[in-house]
């Protein structure tokens, strides 16, 4: 298993309310105990730790101004990660520059990786233009940001499996990969190579006491 963490993990997108500063050195506890292979932090999302005095969550990388890779070993199987660039104005259209680059970041990435997945926070809009000006640059694209959340959506060529995360941290997404991508011909076929699920944490799942009394301590 291969857990991965989106941009806006600390901070909303959007109006929510901000958490507060004394709760997050708890937060990130938290985040290092459920063992994350790798996250994305934006700028400002690492500034507010710092602000409060909390360290970054571990295996977590913050956003720049450029595309930044890393290779993972999970399973036998080598994972290459794009953490996209960071979007300056969230209100403003992505520059093409911006999405060449992160295609330009995956492309150097095979030969190297039995999977290239993209992690961004530049929201569904340029997330989805991404797709479009960049067939099968990478595997699968981890989305998070503006717009709506979703469990999986296909590129138009079925090359690029995207997944969106769901606001207020209420779900997790899980994809359970059954075959790896490599071959020239290869697309996604749902229910065939891959399945997807939003999984809801509600009352179904009781509360962890231990990672309680991380979020209480101050």
């Amino acid at each position: 298993m291969l857990l991965l963490a989106c941009p806006f993990e600390i901070l909303p997108d959007g109006p929510e309310a901000k958490p507060a500063p004394k709760a997050l050195p708890g937060i990130v506890k938290a985040f290092d105990a459920m063992g994350y292979d790798a996250g994305a932090l934006n700028p400002d999302e690492a500034a507010y730790l710092k602000n409060a005095g909390a360290p970054l969550p571990a295996r977590f990388t913050v956003l720049g101004d450029a595309p930044q890779t890393q290779l993972l070993q999970k399973g036998g199987t080598t994972y290459g990660l794009v953490f996209f660039p960071a979007s300056p104005d969230l209100k403003k259209p992505v520059p093409d520059t911006v999405l060449d680059a992160a295609a330009k970041a995956a492309h150097d990435l095979r030969g190297k990786a039995n999977v290239v997945i993209g992690v961004s926070g530049l929201g569904l809009t340029a997330e989805q233009d991404f797709l479009d000006k960049h067939p099968g640059a990478v595997d699968v694209l981890l989305g998070s940001g503006p717009n709506a959340g979703t469990a999986s959506r296909l590129s138009a060529d079925g090359r690029t499996l995207l997944s969106r995360t769901y606001i207020k941290g209420k779900t997790l997404n899980r994809l359970d990969i059954a075959a790896l991508p490599g071959a020239p011909d290869f697309t996604w076929k749902p229910g065939q190579n891959f399945k997807t699920d939003v999984i809801s944490l509600d009352d179904h799942y009781p509360a962890d006491p231990a990672v309680e009394k991380m979020l209480g301590e101050e």
